[in-house]
């Protein structure tokens, strides 16, 4: 069958769909709400910097079910970005999980503007606290699927209606500009609402029905050219009727450049053929030639999603998860017909098939995947992810610290556990950046830290040169710290003050929810919403500094904590290495592979999922 390849958006939606979960951004508000009292509504407006300015701010205390109004009077027109909200302080608890807040009407400059669709309520990004309700959110769209218990969702609702009929965008994007030079400045802003449904509380979320679908089950080569795009070439596919050996097959019209993700795939894989059989592969074959397998190949159902089944050929934003179970959608579902998944591999063949530009020599002019499929028909059973057994904490003991970072083009320094790109690497000690896909050196010279008892650390990075890395985006994707002490939960990192270019920056930095073995500290992860927004800062930096507080350990610093200067490498990396993924939920530590791939904006802001998409795949 002649056709042509087509790399589906789909795809990367379901790359990113464990760190992206594409939820409003919770920014800083302009109105400081730390000291409003509980129940009490008001506007969370933002302007083109991110920061605080001077307006008149009119809340408004819920005292039950009613209308309402609250209002902003700036003392001077400020540019508007792209999330402002409606938000009541401890709203969930204090109005409950069933109460709706519907807008009325909208106000700017004193003159009603035409609202674009009904609102929705929502526990502000899932965090079952702050109520919020979107008036301009490009970063987020109702989901239909959300209920109240769901903690992956925004226990999403409407007073009446369909969710699905609703808009996080309320007024028209002509209000919302990119700078006070782009024309319309917001003067005030007035927003009346109803509320309904005061101190009710909403059920649980109850299990969806199953997905369904009809056979055949047809397996397919997803293979990837070096610009993601169409190519003509004559695919073979196999419809998988039972256990036995298949092949699958593509010849492309002409030599294709290929990138770091491709895979064989059954469309609705796990619905037709059950979630616990599996495909192994026995063989590739590159231009004819039979290639050496690095590894056993493992299955898994695409990126969790429980509908089409994946094996990955050469996928270097993902490795397979010893805890992934069936049931478990926050992993991958991972199995082998025999063996440990922990010997698996995601990448089937050498990275030297694997070319940045076609400049760069290998072409691939066809491939055959021959692979055997058993367990047809069985379901495996459900079950929770097994605890990674944790390095032994010594109390009196010795640790590091060590800076992290991601820019909008991926330049990087991942934690130091990840597998690719860590401690144990040549990466590691510099900041890697890219030229295409060839990985190379960025100017920037970091210090670490030991941490040597109870007291105050200092982590940095000096002399950077990231010219061209915030073009897209003026904030770092990725801004941690990473340590190799065991989250044990006996020590606790806090007091973290963010310096940079000598300016103090406002940050919230919390314990990464990825730190399931060692504890690390996320300052800045523009999927994660709870850090997704901090304080302005000027890009692109020249110097980073992180200076926090360790307390838990059995003895105190006896003196001031000495921080170890990072020697720059000579040379840099081989080309042969994949670009740093986003973080998601299947990477340990902090992850940008952590970074994977690969990855939320959960947030995942939308317009950023855009530029990490062209970068990067998971699973």
């Amino acid at each position: 069958m002649k056709r042509f390849k087509k790399l589906l958006a789909a795809v990367f939606a379901g790359m990113f769909a464990c760190s992206l979960a594409l939820s409003p951004l919770s920014a800083l508000a302009a109105q400081d709400a730390s000291g409003l009292e509980e129940g009490t509504a008001y506007l969370n407006i933002n302007n083109d910097a991110w920061e605080e300015f001077e307006a008149e701010w009119t809340n408004a205390k819920i005292t039950g079910d009613g209308s309402y109004t609250v209002a902003m009077k700036a003392a001077e027109g400020q540019s508007l970005v792209q999330f402002n909200a409606l938000e009541v302080v401890n709203g969930e608890a204090y109005l409950g999980t069933g109460c709706v807040l519907t807008v009325d009407s909208i106000k700017i400059n004193g003159e009603e503007v035409e609202l674009q669709g009904p609102s929705f309520t929502c526990s502000a990004d899932g965090g079952g606290e702050t109520t919020r309700v979107n008036i301009y959110n490009e970063w987020n769209s109702p989901d239909p699927t959300a209920t109240a218990g769901d903690d992956k969702h925004a226990d999403q609702r409407v007073a009446e209606g369909n969710l699905e009929d609703a808009t996080a965008c309320l007024f028209s994007s002509d209000y919302v500009n990119a700078s006070s030079n782009s024309g319309f400045l917001v003067e005030s802003l007035e927003v009346a609402f109803t509320v309904s449904g005061f101190g009710t509380q909403a059920g649980a979320a109850e299990a969806g029905e199953a997905p369904t679908a009809e056979g055949p089950a047809i397996a397919h080569l997803s293979i990837n050219n070096e610009e993601w795009s169409e190519y003509e070439a004559e695919y073979v596919d196999a419809e998988i009727t039972g256990d036995g050996t298949y092949t699958v097959s593509m010849t492309a019209s002409e030599g294709q450049s290929l990138v770091q993700f491709n895979a064989l795939e059954v469309e609705n894989g796990e619905i037709l053929l059950g979630t616990a059989y599996t495909i192994t592969v026995d063989s590739i074959k590159i231009n004819g030639e039979e290639v050496e397998l690095q590894g056993p190949s493992y299955t898994c159902s695409a990126d969790g999603g429980g509908v089409n089944t994946r094996v990955n050929l050469y996928n270097e934003w993902n490795t397979p998860d010893e805890t992934a179970t069936a049931g478990d959608d926050d992993h991958l579902d991972n199995r082998v017909a025999e063996g440990s998944v922990a010997d698996a591999t995601a990448c089937l063949f050498s990275s030297d098939y694997v070319n940045a530009s076609s400049g760069s020599g290998f072409l691939v002019e066809s491939m055959e995947v021959t692979f055997t499929v058993a367990g047809v028909g069985t379901a495996a059973a459900a079950g929770e992810a097994t605890e990674p057994e944790l390095p032994t904490l010594d109390l009196n003991g010795s640790y590091n610290a060590y800076l992290g970072i991601q820019t909008p083009t991926f330049s990087f320094r991942n934690a130091f556990d990840d597998a690719t790109y860590g401690r144990d690497t040549e990466y590691f000690n510099q900041i890697t950046g890219w030229e295409g896909s060839d990985a190379v050196v960025r100017e920037g010279s970091f210090t670490d830290a030991v941490i040597e008892g109870n007291g105050t650390y200092t982590v940095s990075v000096s002399g950077m040169d990231l010219a061209g890395d915030f073009d897209s985006q003026d904030y770092f994707n990725l801004i941690f710290l990473s340590t190799d002490i065991p989250n044990t939960g006996e020590i606790s990192i806090s007091d973290i003050k963010l310096t940079i270019d000598g300016r103090d920056v406002q940050c919230s930095p919390i314990l990464s929810p990825d730190s399931l073995s060692y504890v690390n500290m996320l300052i800045q992860n523009i999927w994660n919403e709870d850090v997704a927004t901090i304080g302005f800062y000027t890009v692109p930096p020249k110097e980073m500094q992180v200076t926090f507080t360790v307390s838990g350990f059995a003895y105190d610093n006896a003196a001031p904590a000495e921080s170890e200067p990072v020697s720059e490498p000579e040379a840099a990396p081989s080309s042969e290495s994949a670009p740093a993924q986003a973080p998601t939920e299947n990477s340990s530590s902090v992850s940008p592979v952590v970074i994977v791939v690969i990855v939320v904006v959960v947030i995942a802001v939308i317009a950023v999922v855009a530029v990490v998409l062209a970068k990067k795949k998971k699973n």
